[in-house]
């Protein structure tokens, strides 16, 4: 067997000029259709940075919003109001884990457990009224966000939130 049969046909005359024709013309059509979609994208750069700094001012207008509504500290008055609406909503488990709640003991909360057998857990009183186990809340704060926002959202309500951890 002679090795340089092995080579491909058009190597060998007027094959291989051929050949590297259809490439050549391969290459100008790719290069004549890449110039054609460049040349249809309108590129103005000053437009482009107009509407990211439009973009950027309508976030900062929503963040402030979101702060304004969100920032301020309640009070020991308004957490009085608040508990007092958890309390008329008699909320009894957890909506997280569905396990019982400990309101404390002014709070229409049950012994925990049957037979009180289970260990009190700590309860969390939100400013939408809702209210949690702590250890609950912080894992789906912690799943739904990470602790680097400085705002969550009630995973019942979706409203924005304080919180206040209730004393057993």
């Amino acid at each position: 067997m002679i090795i340089h049969n092995l080579r491909p046909r058009w190597e060998n005359g007027w094959q291989a000029k051929r050949h590297e024709a259809a490439v050549v013309a391969n290459r100008q059509a790719f290069t004549e259709i890449s110039h054609r979609i460049l040349c249809s994208y309108d590129t103005d750069i000053d437009e482009l940075f107009a509407e990211i700094d439009h973009c950027l001012a309508i976030n900062r207008s929503i963040l402030q919003q979101l702060e304004d509504k969100c920032g301020h500290k309640l009070t020991d008055e308004d957490w009085q109001r608040i508990r007092a609406q958890a309390q008329h909503r008699e909320a009894r488990e957890c909506p997280i884990c569905l396990t019982p709640l400990s309101m404390g003991s002014d709070g229409p909360g049950e012994p925990p457990g049957p037979g009180g057998g289970q260990p009190c857990r700590e309860t969390v009183l939100l400013s939408c009224s809702h209210t949690f186990h702590h250890a609950c809340l912080l894992a789906l704060e912690a799943f739904s966000w990470g602790d680097s926002s400085p705002f969550h959202a009630c995973p019942l309500c979706r409203s924005c939130y304080q919180k206040r951890v209730l004393e057993s």
